[in-house]
């Protein structure tokens, strides 16, 4: 539990990158000893959430650029690849399903409920692509990309970018032109991983 809301934290943006976790203060603050703090820690630094100091206390840590180059190049293979496979089996019903998403999603002020929507509508276009190995390796991945929720509020341009892309790709779908609904979509994740760099430029 104690592992679950700290990542949670980490990917939300609230603990930004360089954060410093002190094990007596987040002990005080889930009201139990230090001993579970220090396992949860630990599988947070497994995951590469967290960063080891010179002085031995742990840090989140930034993405740096390589990192979301990469992270990106994976998505848009992954992605794509799902969106291909499922796009001939989406029915008018899934894609006006996934219109009224976006349209929730443009307007919604907190980044985690932003995220949950992101991925109801992602879930949509994927779901029915037949390979559920596949599916778990988008969610994988998608999750380390979720700091960029925080970096796009309501109002902002990044925000108009992400749902206008999103209706671009539902127009194409739509017109079954799967070709440019791909393209817009690499398009999509290329930019929503460029919102991280910022994080760490080293």
């Amino acid at each position: 539990m104690i592992t679950q809301a700290l990542r949670e934290e980490i990917e939300a943006g609230s603990l930004p990158p360089g954060n410093v976790l002190k094990q007596e203060e987040l002990a005080a603050r889930f009201g139990v000893s230090r001993q579970p703090i220090r396992h949860a820690l630990e599988r947070l630094h497994e995951s590469g959430l967290l960063e080891k100091r010179p002085d031995r206390s742990l840090a989140v840590t930034g993405l740096k650029r390589e990192d979301v180059r990469e992270l990106c190049q994976i998505r848009i293979s992954l992605e794509v690849s799902a969106l291909e496979l499922c796009a001939p089996n989406l029915s008018p019903s899934a894609l006006r399903k996934a219109r009224r998403i976006n349209e929730d999603l443009f307007e919604e002020d907190d980044p985690d409920m932003l995220a949950e929507l992101d991925q109801e509508f992602h879930t949509i276009l994927y779901s029915a692509c037949g390979n559920q190995r596949l599916l778990s390796m988008i969610e994988g991945f998608r999750g380390e990309a979720k700091r960029a929720y925080a970096l796009q509020p309501k109002g902002s341009q990044p925000r108009s970018a992400f749902y206008e892309e999103h209706q671009q790709i539902l127009e194409a779908l739509e017109a079954r032109d799967i070709a440019t609904a791909s393209k817009v979509l690499s398009t999509h994740i290329g930019v929503t991983a460029g919102t991280l760099i910022p994080i760490d430029q080293s």
